[in-house]
């Protein structure tokens, strides 16, 4: 089965992220930049000194693959990681036909979502580092979202 709306594949990834302990803020349609963040994320991420926090961007998109690579670039700017959210049967043209973004975005990572009728279940299939925190801009809109869980 195929997705259908953007939309649709948004509520299947959710279903299955959003559970996560370590999420201790959200917001679809982040309006840190022009144009939002599709989903924006604040990540309690234990380290070896207790836990640091990380800002995730997710774009989902079912086709024009090089606008969501665009979008995640830009938002590496306020964004320790940023991934392309996409239905699971672009798995493979992404691996073949995308590549070499890896290697100039390290700090952009892939995640495949299969249909509901195919499971539902997300698969992470291209990991990113972090952007470092003194590299990242600070943002209104991220730090108001932050304050909300205080």
């Amino acid at each position: 089965m195929k997705y259908i709306s953007e939309s649709d594949l948004k509520k299947q990834f959710w279903k299955g992220y959003g559970y996560r302990k370590g999420i201790i803020a959200y917001q679809f349609e982040c309006q840190s930049r022009h144009g939002a963040v599709d989903l924006l994320t604040v990540e309690r991420v234990p380290d070896d000194k207790g836990f640091h926090i990380e800002i995730v961007g997710f774009e989902f998109k079912l086709n024009d693959i090089d606008k969501a690579f665009a979008q995640a670039a830009y938002n590496c700017e306020f964004c320790h990681k940023s991934f392309v959210v996409v239905p699971a049967d672009k798995k493979k043209l992404i691996l073949d036909r995308y590549s070499s973004y890896f290697k100039r975005y390290p700090h952009i990572g892939c995640i495949a979502v299969a249909h509901p009728d195919d499971g539902g279940k997300w698969d992470m299939f291209h990991k990113c580092r972090p952007v470092p925190d003194e590299k990242l801009q600070v943002n209104q809109t991220i730090l108001k979202l932050c304050t909300k869980t205080i």
